[in-house]
């Protein structure tokens, strides 16, 4: 996929930007809504998924979601793969336990 932003820097609350998007596509026109979804996926290009920066990541949108990942595991996991459909089962759980194992 071309990259228009690939050498810039990251903006700093890239899920806070996609949540935006997301909830500008829940009202969105019928003109506006392939606009709109380009846009996710572009800024979802920028989300990490693995490492720390993707343990941050799912810090993040499991504490938008209102989600303990110590209590309500199968919860966070999925709230995971709603906020990323790319991301696999595996990777979900393993960042779900890698918050679990951070808070423990």
């Amino acid at each position: 996929m071309f990259n228009p932003l690939y050498n810039r820097a990251k903006p700093a609350n890239l899920e806070a930007l996609r949540v935006a998007l997301r909830a500008a596509l829940d009202t969105a026109g019928q003109e506006e809504v392939p606009g709109l979804r380009r846009a996710i996926r572009i800024v979802e290009d920028f989300v990490p998924s693995g490492g720390a920066a993707g343990v941050e990541w799912a810090r993040n949108v499991l504490a938008l979601a209102g989600i303990d990942p110590r209590t309500a595991e199968v919860k966070a996991v999925r709230e995971l793969r709603t906020a990323r459909p790319d991301l696999g089962l595996k990777e979900a759980v393993a960042l779900v336990k890698a918050l679990t194992d951070q808070a423990g």
